[in-house]
């Protein structure tokens, strides 16, 4: 059993694993003193090396407090990176004209996008590069296949159309 203390007030005995459970509630604080037998004298909670991955609870959000999260993907004005705008637009464009001159582009800026999105949590775009990407090398695999069956069969015919 530990006993708990917030400053001179005690707030009774306690199992370990409650300890536990009320340090990650928020039940408890970490700088709460416990004490148990067998120990010289209190100490604050987060010195029991028991509770050291017991994370405490995050503070109540407060009215007006300004907020220091990354914003959302709704936060007004959070900016979207540029790159995986362009991996969108240019695998777009590759689906309908351009195919490779405009795919390969368009998957490349989509890799980086992806990247500098994972470095940097607080720009959007994540969205816009997946598209990009799958996009992109969807109009890659149709314009190959599209020039091996169709570019491959004009030359047959040119071939077998001479020889008759």
């Amino acid at each position: 059993m530990i006993h708990v203390n917030r400053g001179a007030t005690s707030l009774g005995a306690f199992p370990e694993e409650e300890v536990r459970e009320g340090l990650r509630t928020g039940r408890f604080a970490s700088s709460d003193l416990g004490w148990r037998e067998g120990m010289p004298s209190w100490k604050p909670l987060s010195q029991f090396s028991e509770f050291a991955t017991a994370a405490p609870a995050p503070p109540p959000p407060q009215i007006g407090a300004t907020s220091t999260t990354a914003p959302s993907p709704s936060t007004p004005g959070a900016k979207t990176e540029p790159l995986a705008i362009w991996s969108f637009v240019l695998s777009v464009l590759s689906l309908v004209c351009c195919g490779f001159v405009l795919g390969i582009p368009g998957v490349i800026c989509g890799h980086l996008a992806l990247s500098k999105l994972q470095k940097e949590p607080q720009l959007q775009g994540k969205g816009l590069a997946t598209a990009g990407l799958v996009i992109g090398y969807a109009a890659i695999a149709f314009w190959l296949i599209y020039v091996v069956f169709f570019g491959g069969l004009a030359a047959f015919r040119e071939l077998t159309q001479g020889s008759r």
